[in-house]
C-alpha cells in the first residue's frame, strides 16, 4: 500500500510538472519583444532547463503554481510577458510580497557558491550575481518572475528555500545538476571539465 501511495504521488508530481511545462511554453513563445529570443523556437531547450528546476520543487509548490499558471491564461494573463517587462522596468511591481527579497537573498547566495565551485559552468550555463544587462543579472531576472507568482505559492516557495538553508542545503545545485545530467553529463564535475576546456577557465 505504501509503495503504490509513492507511485501514486509521483505520478501527480510529474503530471503537475508536464502541465506546468505545457502552460509556461505557451505563454513563452507569445511574449512579443524587439528582438526574439532564439529559445522561443526551441521547446526542447526550454522544457529541460525548465524541468531542472521543477524536478526539486515540492509537490504543494507546484500544484499552487499551477493553478495560479491556469488561472492566469483563463484571465488572458501571460505571466512570462509579465516578468521580462518587469526586467525592463516597463511596468511597475506586480506584487510586493517581502517574501520575494528574502528568496533573492537566499538563492543568489547559492548562486555565488555554483560560481565559486564551478565557475566554467557557471559562466556557461547561470545568470550573473552582480548587475549585468540583457537579463543576465540573476537577482533581477528571478525577482521580476516571482513578482508573477501569487502570495500562496511565494509563501511556500520562502518556507521551502528558507528550511533548505537552515539545513546547509543548496538546492540551485542540485537543480543545476539536474540540468547538466538532463543534458547528458554524468556530472556536474564531468560538466565543468567540459565547460573548462571549451570557454578556458582554468
Amino acid at each position: 500500500m505504501e509503495k503504490k501511495s509513492i507511485e501514486i504521488a509521483n505520478g501527480e508530481r510529474e503530471r503537475f510538472i508536464q502541465e506546468i511545462l505545457d502552460l509556461e511554453w505557451d505563454m513563452f513563445r507569445s511574449v512579443n519583444s524587439a528582438a526574439p529570443a532564439s529559445c522561443q523556437e526551441n521547446p526542447e531547450t526550454f522544457r529541460k532547463v525548465r524541468s531542472s528546476i521543477f524536478q526539486l520543487w515540492p509537490r504543494k509548490l507546484l500544484a499552487a503554481y499551477l493553478i495560479e499558471l491556469t488561472t492566469a491564461k483563463r484571465r488572458g494573463r501571460n505571466l512570462f510577458t509579465e516578468k521580462y517587462a518587469r526586467m525592463d522596468n516597463l511596468i511597475p511591481p506586480i506584487n510586493t510580497n517581502p517574501a520575494i527579497d528574502k528568496i533573492v537573498a537566499i538563492e543568489a547566495q547559492w548562486q555565488q557558491e555554483i560560481s565559486d565551485l564551478y565557475p566554467a559552468l557557471y559562466a556557461r550555463s547561470c545568470r550573473q550575481t552582480g548587475q549585468a544587462d540583457g537579463g543576465m543579472d540573476f537577482s533581477v531576472y528571478l525577482r521580476s518572475e516571482l513578482e508573477t507568482y501569487g502570495d500562496t505559492a511565494l509563501e511556500i516557495y520562502y518556507e521551502w528555500v528558507e528550511l533548505a538553508r537552515r539545513a546547509g542545503m543548496n538546492y540551485s545545485l542540485t537543480m543545476l545538476n539536474n540540468l547538466v545530467m538532463n543534458s547528458g553529463f554524468d556530472s556536474l564535475d564531468e560538466a565543468e571539465s567540459y565547460w573548462s576546456e571549451k570557454i578556458g577557465i582554468t
